[in-house]
């Protein structure tokens, strides 16, 4: 059985906020779009198998069914609802930034 992934809106705009900065630290606007690519490819793994991402530290993420995925230096946040059978990516950052502090307006809600 195959499952859906979407990416939010905010999902979408990390994507292209991690792309301006590589496409700048770098000056290949090339090797920004295939980092992204990177990262959108390592999220069809959860259309085969939607827990398959690590679960976080926090009790509160870990109770609201909060998984993540990490791909080099960035993580992936989604939530995934079997009902549904979607898993909704919700952030995609760089690890050395607090995840809690990032996460925190999702578990808010």
């Amino acid at each position: 059985m195959s499952f859906k992934v979407k990416f939010t809106e905010t999902a979408k705009d990390d994507l292209r906020n991690i792309a301006a900065y590589i496409a700048e630290a770098s000056g290949e606007k090339s090797v920004a779009i295939r980092f992204v690519n990177e990262l959108r490819e390592k999220t069809k793994v959860l259309e085969d198998f939607p827990e398959s991402g690590s679960l976080p530290r926090d009790r509160v993420m870990l109770s609201s069914g909060y998984r993540f995925l990490v791909h080099k230096e960035y993580l992936i946040f989604y939530h995934y609802d079997p009902k549904e059978g979607i898993s909704y990516i919700l952030a995609v950052f760089n690890a050395k930034r607090d995840y809690t502090r990032v996460m925190r307006k999702y578990i808010q809600k």
